[in-house]
């Protein structure tokens, strides 16, 4: 798990960064993959960074992937990303991209081809204010002493200003624990995604943004009927609450009809409308500590969820679509957890293709 990170809360809302400067910084971090920078790159990055405030605010972004991507699961695990000089920068940056190709010889597939993404793929992870690459998770502690999880494939802007303190979670997942706030007023506390926003009422509780229809194992109806999310979005949101209380408001709901979890509680929503509360189990937050925990899990569930954290296409054929699993699972370790799968239900794990495109197939 990464270290955590300190985001100034003071700061105020920025501007967004360029289309056209997060495309080059991408490209310099694809560049950075191939290995050390020559002495005339390395000063034509120097000068690039140093161009505008949005091109520094890009390549603190970059920076961040590089140092979760030398941070590998231990025993692959090398030095994080600490500098603050340009100059220190420079050589933090070569040692990098040195130990990076040591790390190749010994990494598992799924980290080889993190190494060989090509800068239109870097530029995908550069949208946001903080990014969870595939098969990490990501620590965070914001000024006002509130902390963060964010799972491995999530997304999350940060935009705190004197009004609010506004987390928006572009994709992936999210556990917080907020701080009260020595502002006065205190400001609320607000998660948003693309359903709506959640309002902290002094609280520990974790956000998942899902796409398409809801997992077997979660309340999947909503008014009765499984319910998509208005613009093509065909997801929702699954807030569940394990200390203090949270307000639900959906983005096109009246107000009468937000709501208000409680300790213990769990909920999705859409745009429009909020499902019937069920029990939040502490057990889904455990992805914290890199496990899956697996209570009668209906295994297209289990296979989503480690999908998730690492980033491999994983289908469940149809003659298994009814098995059950309880375990516990180790996330950080997708092979390990497919055999320990396999042996317990007596299922076959095929993989079908190489590289990017490759699907395994559980049956």
């Amino acid at each position: 798990m990464a270290e955590p990170l300190n985001h100034p809360a003071s700061a105020p809302i920025a501007e967004p960064i360029d289309e056209r400067i997060l495309a080059e910084a991408a490209a310099w971090l694809a560049q950075l993959q191939d290995g050390p920078l020559p002495p005339a790159e390395q000063a034509r990055l120097a000068a690039w960074r140093q161009q505008s405030p949005q091109h520094q605010r890009a390549w603190q972004r970059a920076e961040r992937l590089l140092g979760q991507l030398n941070a590998l699961p231990a025993p692959l695990a090398g030095p994080a990303l600490h500098a603050s000089t340009q100059a220190s920068r420079r050589e933090s940056l070569a040692r990098i991209a040195k130990g990076t190709a040591l790390v190749l010889l010994i990494a598992p597939a799924s980290w080889l081809l993190w190494q060989r993404q090509p800068w239109q793929h870097w530029r995908h992870w550069m949208d946001a204010d903080y990014a969870a690459l595939p098969g990490q998770n990501l620590d965070l502690q914001l000024d006002d002493g509130s902390q963060l999880s964010l799972h491995a494939g999530s997304q999350l802007d940060v935009r705190y200003s004197r009004r609010q303190r506004l987390l928006h979670l572009r994709q992936g997942e999210l556990y917080v624990h907020t701080a009260a706030d020595s502002a006065q007023p205190p400001r609320p506390f607000i998660v948003s995604t693309a359903h709506g926003r959640m309002q902290a009422l002094g609280t520990r509780f974790a956000v998942r943004h899902l796409d398409g229809q809801l997992d077997g194992q979660l309340d999947g109806q909503l008014d009765g009927q499984p319910h998509a999310a208005p613009g093509g979005d065909g997801g929702s949101t699954l807030l569940a609450v394990y200390e203090g209380a949270v307000r639900i408001e959906p983005a096109d709901a009246p107000s009468a009809a937000h709501r208000t979890l409680r300790a213990g509680q769990q909920a999705r929503f859409t745009r429009e409308a909020i499902a019937p509360a069920t029990t939040a189990r502490e057990a889904d937050t455990a992805w914290r500590q890199g496990l899956l925990i697996a209570d009668a899990m209906p295994l297209p569930d289990w296979a989503a969820a480690l999908a998730r954290h690492s980033g491999r296409a994983i289908r469940v054929l149809p003659a298994a679509q009814a098995l059950r699993i309880s375990g516990t699972f180790p996330l950080n370790d997708p092979d390990r957890a497919l055999r320990m799968l396999a042996a317990t239900l007596r299922l076959r794990i095929r993989q079908r293709g190489q590289g990017e495109g490759a699907m395994v197939e559980i049956g």
